[in-house]
């Protein structure tokens, strides 16, 4: 008796411990295996003027398709781009002059959902915080 009242608090903290394991296994959020494509439309602006040229990339490979396809879209003139991708999850990147001289700008990290349909997508490097 003497020594359940002095192991109970172990109990009750390795009680909770085990339901804060359980609640943290909860299972990872669904990644699309989808193969539609879907067009994004946008502009592209660093430090608050359109590069001159570059491209645009979006790499749509997760595991439910780690063979897909990054579509690469051309940064025109006036920092305007389109590209077909696939629809879901996109890591975005951008290579322009401006971001192969300051590598912090081409490791921004970006992320787009993209939807079936017509998407519009403006990128603004660095990113806002």
């Amino acid at each position: 008796m003497r020594l359940f009242r002095r192991s109970w608090p172990a109990l009750v903290a390795g009680a909770g411990f085990v339901a804060l394991l359980a609640a943290c296994e909860s299972p990872p959020p669904p990644v699309s295996g989808s193969k539609t494509e879907a067009t994004v439309t946008g502009s592209v602006k660093i430090r608050g003027k359109a590069p001159a040229k570059g491209k645009v990339r979006f790499d749509p490979a997760n595991s439910s398709r780690p063979d897909a396809p990054v579509a690469t879209a051309d940064i025109g003139a006036d920092g305007k781009y389109t590209a077909k991708t696939l629809v879901g999850k996109n890591r975005v990147t951008v290579d322009t002059p401006e971001t192969a001289k300051d590598r912090t700008l081409a490791y921004e990290q970006i992320e787009l959902d993209v939807k079936d349909g017509e998407n519009s997508f403006d990128i603004t490097l660095p990113a806002p915080k």
